[in-house]
Protein backbone atom coordinates (compact mmCIF):
# COMPACT_ATOMS: atom_id res chain seq x y z
CA UNK A 1 0.00 0.00 0.00
CA UNK A 2 2.96 2.20 0.00
CA UNK A 3 3.70 2.57 -3.35
CA UNK A 4 0.54 4.11 -4.26
CA UNK A 5 0.80 6.46 -1.53
CA UNK A 6 4.13 7.48 -2.62
CA UNK A 7 3.21 7.52 -6.19
CA UNK A 8 0.26 10.10 -5.20
CA UNK A 9 3.27 12.51 -3.12
CA UNK A 10 5.93 12.35 -5.97
CA UNK A 11 2.64 13.59 -8.42
CA UNK A 12 1.55 16.42 -5.53
CA UNK A 13 5.11 17.17 -5.98
CA UNK A 14 5.50 17.32 -9.57
CA UNK A 15 2.53 19.62 -9.80
CA UNK A 16 3.75 21.92 -6.83
CA UNK A 17 7.12 22.85 -8.69
CA UNK A 18 5.51 23.01 -12.13
CA UNK A 19 3.33 25.65 -10.47
CA UNK A 20 6.22 27.03 -8.77
CA UNK A 21 7.88 27.55 -11.92
CA UNK A 22 4.98 28.16 -14.19
CA UNK A 23 4.97 31.30 -16.08
CA UNK A 24 2.60 33.78 -15.16
CA UNK A 25 0.26 35.52 -17.78
CA UNK A 26 -0.59 38.99 -17.69
CA UNK A 27 -3.32 40.95 -19.99
CA UNK A 28 -3.17 45.19 -19.97
CA UNK A 29 -5.37 47.24 -22.00
CA UNK A 30 -6.60 50.35 -22.46
CA UNK A 31 -5.28 53.79 -23.17
CA UNK A 32 -3.22 54.25 -26.30
CA UNK A 33 -1.27 58.14 -24.54
CA UNK A 34 -0.19 55.83 -21.87
CA UNK A 35 1.50 52.92 -23.63
CA UNK A 36 5.10 54.87 -23.80
CA UNK A 37 5.00 54.64 -19.68
CA UNK A 38 3.45 51.61 -19.18
CA UNK A 39 6.36 50.31 -21.77
CA UNK A 40 9.09 51.82 -19.40
CA UNK A 41 7.33 50.41 -16.51
CA UNK A 42 7.75 47.22 -17.49
CA UNK A 43 10.90 47.33 -18.47
CA UNK A 44 11.83 48.63 -14.88
CA UNK A 45 9.72 45.66 -13.38
CA UNK A 46 11.59 42.63 -14.85
CA UNK A 47 15.19 41.49 -14.61
CA UNK A 48 17.80 41.74 -17.60
CA UNK A 49 17.81 39.38 -20.32
CA UNK A 50 14.52 39.47 -20.94
CA UNK A 51 13.19 39.82 -24.28
CA UNK A 52 9.96 41.48 -25.91
CA UNK A 53 8.80 42.30 -29.50
CA UNK A 54 5.62 44.46 -30.41
CA UNK A 55 3.61 45.73 -33.20
CA UNK A 56 5.40 48.54 -35.79
CA UNK A 57 8.47 49.98 -35.69
CA UNK A 58 8.59 52.25 -32.45
CA UNK A 59 8.29 50.26 -29.47
CA UNK A 60 7.24 53.13 -26.70
CA UNK A 61 3.92 53.42 -29.61
CA UNK A 62 2.85 49.89 -30.08
CA UNK A 63 -0.18 48.73 -29.60
CA UNK A 64 0.34 45.44 -29.02
CA UNK A 65 3.64 44.09 -27.54
CA UNK A 66 4.84 40.78 -25.63
CA UNK A 67 6.99 40.79 -22.82
CA UNK A 68 8.72 37.35 -21.52
CA UNK A 69 11.26 37.21 -18.06
CA UNK A 70 11.74 37.27 -14.49
CA UNK A 71 10.50 40.05 -12.02
CA UNK A 72 13.32 41.82 -10.23
CA UNK A 73 10.98 41.39 -6.75
CA UNK A 74 10.18 37.57 -5.73
CA UNK A 75 11.79 36.00 -9.16
CA UNK A 76 8.22 35.55 -11.10
CA UNK A 77 8.51 34.01 -14.09
CA UNK A 78 5.86 36.23 -16.38
CA UNK A 79 4.73 37.05 -19.90
CA UNK A 80 3.13 40.36 -20.05
CA UNK A 81 0.98 41.30 -22.98
CA UNK A 82 -0.59 44.07 -24.11
CA UNK A 83 -3.19 45.53 -26.70
CA UNK A 84 -4.48 49.12 -26.35
CA UNK A 85 -7.43 50.48 -27.87
CA UNK A 86 -8.18 53.14 -25.45
CA UNK A 87 -8.96 54.41 -21.94
CA UNK A 88 -12.95 53.30 -22.04
CA UNK A 89 -12.37 50.43 -24.41
CA UNK A 90 -10.55 49.13 -20.94
CA UNK A 91 -13.03 50.32 -18.45
CA UNK A 92 -15.69 48.71 -20.71
CA UNK A 93 -13.91 45.02 -20.95
CA UNK A 94 -12.97 44.50 -17.15
CA UNK A 95 -16.78 45.72 -16.52
CA UNK A 96 -18.59 43.69 -19.02
CA UNK A 97 -15.98 41.05 -19.13
CA UNK A 98 -15.05 41.45 -22.98
CA UNK A 99 -12.75 39.77 -24.63
CA UNK A 100 -10.11 40.66 -26.80
CA UNK A 101 -8.61 39.05 -29.91
CA UNK A 102 -10.34 37.11 -32.95
CA UNK A 103 -14.17 36.59 -32.76
CA UNK A 104 -13.94 38.19 -28.99
CA UNK A 105 -16.99 40.38 -27.94
CA UNK A 106 -14.72 43.47 -27.27
CA UNK A 107 -14.81 45.53 -31.14
CA UNK A 108 -12.43 47.63 -30.45
CA UNK A 109 -9.59 45.72 -32.22
CA UNK A 110 -6.72 44.09 -30.86
CA UNK A 111 -5.57 40.97 -29.79
CA UNK A 112 -2.77 39.34 -27.71
CA UNK A 113 0.23 38.70 -29.69
CA UNK A 114 1.42 34.52 -29.76
CA UNK A 115 4.04 33.50 -27.17
CA UNK A 116 5.79 32.51 -30.51
CA UNK A 117 5.67 35.92 -31.57
CA UNK A 118 9.51 36.92 -32.58
CA UNK A 119 11.20 38.62 -29.03
CA UNK A 120 14.72 39.63 -28.64
CA UNK A 121 16.38 41.33 -25.70
CA UNK A 122 16.70 44.74 -27.89
CA UNK A 123 12.90 44.41 -29.25
CA UNK A 124 11.59 42.71 -32.26
CA UNK A 125 9.92 45.55 -34.33
CA UNK A 126 6.92 44.20 -36.74
CA UNK A 127 5.29 41.58 -34.87
CA UNK A 128 3.16 39.38 -37.57
CA UNK A 129 -0.54 40.18 -36.78
CA UNK A 130 -1.16 36.63 -35.05
CA UNK A 131 -2.57 36.12 -31.94
CA UNK A 132 -4.02 33.93 -28.76
CA UNK A 133 -7.84 32.99 -29.12
CA UNK A 134 -9.57 36.25 -27.36
CA UNK A 135 -9.36 36.56 -23.62
CA UNK A 136 -10.20 39.27 -21.30
CA UNK A 137 -7.58 41.95 -19.88
CA UNK A 138 -6.27 41.43 -16.18
CA UNK A 139 -5.88 45.22 -15.91
CA UNK A 140 -6.70 48.57 -18.24
CA UNK A 141 -5.09 51.75 -18.10
CA UNK A 142 -7.50 54.93 -18.54
CA UNK A 143 -7.38 58.74 -18.70
CA UNK A 144 -10.50 58.95 -16.93
CA UNK A 145 -12.67 57.98 -14.10
CA UNK A 146 -15.10 54.94 -14.17
CA UNK A 147 -18.10 57.37 -14.00
CA UNK A 148 -17.23 58.73 -17.10
CA UNK A 149 -17.50 55.36 -19.16
CA UNK A 150 -21.14 55.23 -20.61
CA UNK A 151 -23.77 53.86 -18.12
CA UNK A 152 -23.59 50.35 -18.68
CA UNK A 153 -19.85 49.90 -18.09
CA UNK A 154 -19.71 51.79 -14.43
CA UNK A 155 -20.81 48.77 -12.98
CA UNK A 156 -19.50 47.00 -11.25
CA UNK A 157 -17.46 48.98 -9.63
CA UNK A 158 -13.33 48.49 -10.33
CA UNK A 159 -10.52 48.51 -8.45
CA UNK A 160 -9.04 52.36 -8.68
CA UNK A 161 -5.29 53.71 -8.44
CA UNK A 162 -4.14 56.29 -9.68
CA UNK A 163 -0.74 56.89 -10.96
CA UNK A 164 -0.03 59.52 -12.27
CA UNK A 165 -1.36 62.88 -14.45
CA UNK A 166 -1.55 62.85 -18.29
CA UNK A 167 -1.81 66.07 -20.05
CA UNK A 168 -3.00 66.73 -23.14
CA UNK A 169 -3.70 69.26 -26.03
CA UNK A 170 -5.63 70.55 -29.14
CA UNK A 171 -3.57 70.88 -32.36
CA UNK A 172 -4.50 72.96 -35.22
CA UNK A 173 -2.75 71.61 -38.50
CA UNK A 174 -3.15 73.11 -42.14
CA UNK A 175 -1.22 70.41 -43.79
CA UNK A 176 1.99 71.03 -46.39
CA UNK A 177 1.04 74.89 -47.63
CA UNK A 178 3.04 77.14 -45.28
CA UNK A 179 1.35 78.37 -41.83
CA UNK A 180 1.46 82.74 -42.76
CA UNK A 181 1.14 83.55 -38.87
CA UNK A 182 -3.04 82.94 -39.22
CA UNK A 183 -2.72 80.66 -36.29
CA UNK A 184 0.31 80.69 -33.87
CA UNK A 185 1.28 78.79 -30.53
CA UNK A 186 -0.28 82.06 -28.68
CA UNK A 187 -4.07 81.17 -30.55
CA UNK A 188 -6.35 80.22 -28.24
CA UNK A 189 -9.41 77.34 -28.27
CA UNK A 190 -12.24 77.38 -25.48
CA UNK A 191 -15.40 75.85 -24.85
CA UNK A 192 -16.72 78.04 -27.16
CA UNK A 193 -14.66 76.63 -30.67
CA UNK A 194 -14.40 73.32 -28.84
CA UNK A 195 -18.33 73.55 -29.80
CA UNK A 196 -18.09 75.04 -32.83
CA UNK A 197 -15.45 72.74 -34.38
CA UNK A 198 -16.17 69.06 -32.68
CA UNK A 199 -20.02 69.35 -31.48
CA UNK A 200 -21.55 71.41 -34.39
CA UNK A 201 -18.67 71.25 -37.51
CA UNK A 202 -19.42 74.93 -37.83
CA UNK A 203 -16.07 76.90 -37.57
CA UNK A 204 -14.01 79.66 -39.81
CA UNK A 205 -10.04 80.08 -39.47
CA UNK A 206 -11.01 83.99 -38.33
CA UNK A 207 -12.67 82.55 -34.88
CA UNK A 208 -9.33 81.37 -34.43
CA UNK A 209 -6.86 83.89 -35.99
CA UNK A 210 -9.00 87.06 -35.23
CA UNK A 211 -8.81 88.10 -38.78
CA UNK A 212 -11.85 88.15 -40.32
CA UNK A 213 -9.72 87.57 -44.23
CA UNK A 214 -9.73 84.07 -42.78
CA UNK A 215 -12.29 82.21 -44.10
CA UNK A 216 -11.26 78.99 -44.29
CA UNK A 217 -12.88 76.04 -42.81
CA UNK A 218 -12.15 74.62 -39.27
CA UNK A 219 -13.30 70.80 -38.83
CA UNK A 220 -12.78 68.43 -36.06
CA UNK A 221 -10.58 64.93 -36.79
CA UNK A 222 -10.80 63.54 -33.20
CA UNK A 223 -11.09 59.89 -31.35
CA UNK A 224 -13.51 57.36 -31.23
CA UNK A 225 -15.87 56.62 -28.25
CA UNK A 226 -13.12 54.22 -26.34
CA UNK A 227 -10.67 56.98 -26.20
CA UNK A 228 -9.87 58.56 -22.91
CA UNK A 229 -8.52 62.05 -24.35
CA UNK A 230 -11.96 62.29 -25.86
CA UNK A 231 -12.99 61.91 -22.40
CA UNK A 232 -11.08 64.62 -20.89
CA UNK A 233 -11.54 67.21 -24.25
CA UNK A 234 -15.31 67.52 -23.27
CA UNK A 235 -15.10 67.61 -19.74
CA UNK A 236 -12.62 69.74 -19.79
CA UNK A 237 -13.97 72.33 -22.09
CA UNK A 238 -17.30 71.84 -20.00
CA UNK A 239 -19.17 69.90 -22.78
CA UNK A 240 -21.02 66.70 -21.42
CA UNK A 241 -18.45 63.98 -21.81
CA UNK A 242 -22.02 61.94 -23.95
CA UNK A 243 -22.51 64.65 -26.00
CA UNK A 244 -22.29 63.22 -29.68
CA UNK A 245 -19.83 64.11 -32.07
CA UNK A 246 -19.45 66.26 -35.64
CA UNK A 247 -15.76 64.45 -36.71
CA UNK A 248 -14.23 64.00 -39.86
CA UNK A 249 -12.65 61.50 -41.55
CA UNK A 250 -9.96 62.74 -43.59
CA UNK A 251 -9.89 61.71 -47.20
CA UNK A 252 -6.39 59.98 -49.17
CA UNK A 253 -4.99 60.23 -52.28
CA UNK A 254 -4.61 56.97 -53.53
CA UNK A 255 -0.80 56.86 -52.60
CA UNK A 256 -1.93 58.04 -48.63
CA UNK A 257 0.80 60.81 -49.29
CA UNK A 258 -2.03 63.22 -49.26
CA UNK A 259 -5.21 64.80 -47.99
CA UNK A 260 -7.49 65.80 -50.47
CA UNK A 261 -10.98 66.06 -48.48
CA UNK A 262 -13.22 64.64 -45.85
CA UNK A 263 -16.13 63.87 -44.57
CA UNK A 264 -18.09 62.39 -41.53
CA UNK A 265 -17.00 59.71 -39.62
CA UNK A 266 -19.48 56.44 -40.68
CA UNK A 267 -21.49 55.27 -37.61
CA UNK A 268 -20.58 52.48 -35.62
CA UNK A 269 -21.10 49.94 -33.07
CA UNK A 270 -18.60 49.35 -30.30
CA UNK A 271 -19.03 46.86 -27.72
CA UNK A 272 -23.07 47.19 -27.86
CA UNK A 273 -23.77 50.72 -28.07
CA UNK A 274 -24.92 52.34 -31.54
CA UNK A 275 -22.83 55.65 -32.14
CA UNK A 276 -24.16 57.94 -34.87
CA UNK A 277 -22.55 59.29 -38.38
CA UNK A 278 -19.78 61.45 -37.67
CA UNK A 279 -19.61 60.28 -33.81
CA UNK A 280 -16.54 58.28 -34.10
CA UNK A 281 -12.96 58.79 -34.65
CA UNK A 282 -9.28 57.34 -34.52
CA UNK A 283 -8.72 54.33 -32.27
CA UNK A 284 -5.19 55.38 -30.96
CA UNK A 285 -3.50 58.70 -30.54
CA UNK A 286 -0.97 57.75 -32.93
CA UNK A 287 -2.95 56.93 -35.56
CA UNK A 288 -4.83 60.25 -35.82
CA UNK A 289 -1.65 62.23 -35.48
CA UNK A 290 -0.08 60.26 -38.15
CA UNK A 291 -2.89 61.10 -40.37
CA UNK A 292 -3.40 64.91 -39.96
CA UNK A 293 0.35 65.25 -40.08
CA UNK A 294 0.06 64.59 -44.12
CA UNK A 295 -0.16 67.50 -46.06
CA UNK A 296 -3.27 68.92 -47.52
CA UNK A 297 -3.73 69.19 -51.79
CA UNK A 298 -3.62 72.23 -52.57
CA UNK A 299 -7.01 72.12 -53.79
CA UNK A 300 -7.86 71.53 -49.91
CA UNK A 301 -7.75 74.38 -48.00
CA UNK A 302 -9.61 73.17 -45.02
CA UNK A 303 -8.08 73.35 -41.51
CA UNK A 304 -8.07 71.00 -38.93
CA UNK A 305 -8.32 70.94 -35.38
CA UNK A 306 -7.61 67.44 -33.25
CA UNK A 307 -6.77 66.89 -29.53
CA UNK A 308 -3.97 64.38 -28.58
CA UNK A 309 -1.85 63.32 -25.76
CA UNK A 310 1.27 65.39 -25.58
CA UNK A 311 3.08 62.49 -26.61
CA UNK A 312 1.30 62.33 -29.58
CA UNK A 313 0.98 65.76 -30.36
CA UNK A 314 5.10 65.89 -30.60
CA UNK A 315 4.70 63.74 -33.52
CA UNK A 316 3.17 66.17 -35.57
CA UNK A 317 5.70 68.34 -36.76
CA UNK A 318 3.01 70.44 -39.16
CA UNK A 319 0.41 71.20 -36.92
CA UNK A 320 0.56 73.78 -33.65
CA UNK A 321 -0.12 73.83 -30.44
CA UNK A 322 -3.28 75.84 -29.11
CA UNK A 323 -3.50 77.40 -26.00
CA UNK A 324 -6.43 76.12 -24.09
CA UNK A 325 -8.31 78.73 -22.73
CA UNK A 326 -5.62 81.26 -23.04
CA UNK A 327 -3.16 79.40 -21.25
CA UNK A 328 -0.42 77.64 -22.78
CA UNK A 329 0.31 73.80 -21.91
CA UNK A 330 3.78 73.23 -19.53
CA UNK A 331 4.16 70.79 -17.25
CA UNK A 332 4.74 73.47 -14.36
CA UNK A 333 1.51 75.10 -15.55
CA UNK A 334 -0.32 71.59 -15.03
CA UNK A 335 1.51 71.33 -12.18
CA UNK A 336 0.12 74.40 -10.93
CA UNK A 337 0.97 77.49 -8.46
CA UNK A 338 4.44 76.84 -6.68
CA UNK A 339 5.74 74.81 -9.58
CA UNK A 340 8.62 76.52 -11.37
CA UNK A 341 8.24 77.97 -14.04
CA UNK A 342 3.96 78.14 -13.13
CA UNK A 343 2.71 80.98 -15.08
CA UNK A 344 -1.10 80.26 -14.41
CA UNK A 345 -3.38 76.80 -14.63
CA UNK A 346 -3.79 74.80 -17.70
CA UNK A 347 -6.79 72.53 -17.79
CA UNK A 348 -6.50 70.27 -20.00
CA UNK A 349 -5.49 67.23 -18.27
CA UNK A 350 -6.70 64.29 -16.13
CA UNK A 351 -5.50 61.30 -14.15
CA UNK A 352 -3.74 57.99 -15.36
CA UNK A 353 -6.04 55.51 -13.20
CA UNK A 354 -4.68 51.52 -13.42
CA UNK A 355 -8.12 49.39 -12.73
CA UNK A 356 -8.66 45.67 -11.96
CA UNK A 357 -11.63 43.76 -11.06
CA UNK A 358 -11.70 42.96 -7.37
CA UNK A 359 -11.75 39.65 -8.03
CA UNK A 360 -8.26 39.69 -8.94
CA UNK A 361 -5.29 38.01 -7.36
CA UNK A 362 -2.47 35.60 -7.18
CA UNK A 363 0.81 36.12 -8.95
CA UNK A 364 -1.21 38.28 -11.71
CA UNK A 365 -1.92 40.93 -9.01
CA UNK A 366 1.51 40.36 -7.48
CA UNK A 367 3.12 41.89 -10.69
CA UNK A 368 0.66 44.08 -11.85
CA UNK A 369 1.24 46.04 -8.28
CA UNK A 370 4.94 46.25 -9.36
CA UNK A 371 3.51 48.03 -12.30
CA UNK A 372 1.52 50.03 -10.62
CA UNK A 373 4.38 51.09 -8.08
CA UNK A 374 6.96 51.63 -10.52
CA UNK A 375 4.19 54.03 -12.94
CA UNK A 376 3.58 55.80 -9.38
CA UNK A 377 6.99 56.60 -8.41
CA UNK A 378 9.18 56.65 -11.52
CA UNK A 379 7.67 56.12 -15.16
CA UNK A 380 4.79 58.12 -15.15
CA UNK A 381 6.70 60.84 -16.10
CA UNK A 382 7.27 59.22 -19.38
CA UNK A 383 4.06 60.27 -20.34
CA UNK A 384 3.05 62.65 -18.27
CA UNK A 385 3.65 63.88 -14.75
CA UNK A 386 4.43 62.45 -11.34
CA UNK A 387 1.72 62.89 -8.67
CA UNK A 388 3.84 63.96 -6.24
CA UNK A 389 4.66 66.95 -8.42
CA UNK A 390 1.77 67.74 -8.57
CA UNK A 391 0.74 71.00 -6.63
CA UNK A 392 -3.23 71.26 -7.15
CA UNK A 393 -6.25 68.12 -7.59
CA UNK A 394 -9.87 67.52 -9.23
CA UNK A 395 -12.18 65.04 -7.90
CA UNK A 396 -14.01 64.07 -11.45
CA UNK A 397 -12.91 64.37 -14.79
CA UNK A 398 -13.00 68.25 -15.67
CA UNK A 399 -13.61 68.98 -12.54
CA UNK A 400 -12.72 72.21 -10.20
CA UNK A 401 -8.95 72.56 -9.81
CA UNK A 402 -8.05 73.36 -5.91
CA UNK A 403 -4.35 73.81 -4.63
CA UNK A 404 -3.27 70.73 -2.64
CA UNK A 405 -5.68 67.72 -1.40
CA UNK A 406 -5.62 64.00 -3.35
CA UNK A 407 -6.91 63.01 -6.78
CA UNK A 408 -10.63 61.94 -6.78
CA UNK A 409 -10.87 63.45 -2.80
Amino acid sequence: MKCPRLLVAILIAIVTIKSAWAQTVIHVTGSTAYRAAVYQAITDILQPGFVFGYSGTTASKASQAIYTGTTKTSNLSVIIKTSFSGSVGGISTLAANLTIGPGGSFTGGGGWLVDSTPQSTTGTPNAPANYDPAVTADIALADCFQASAPAIYRTPKLTDNFVGVVPFVFVATKGGTPIKGKVTTSTSIGTEQVTDIFVEANLKLSELSGNSADTEAVLGVGRDEDSGTRIQALACSGIGVETSLKQQQPVNNSTNTEITGANLWPAVTLNGINYPTGDSGFSSGGSLATEINLPHASTYSTWFVSYLGINDAATVTNGIQLEFAGVKYSAANVEGPGASGFTAQYKYWGYEHVFYRSTFGGNGLTVSKQLISDLTTTSASVSGILLSAMKVSRDTDGGAIEKGGKPGN
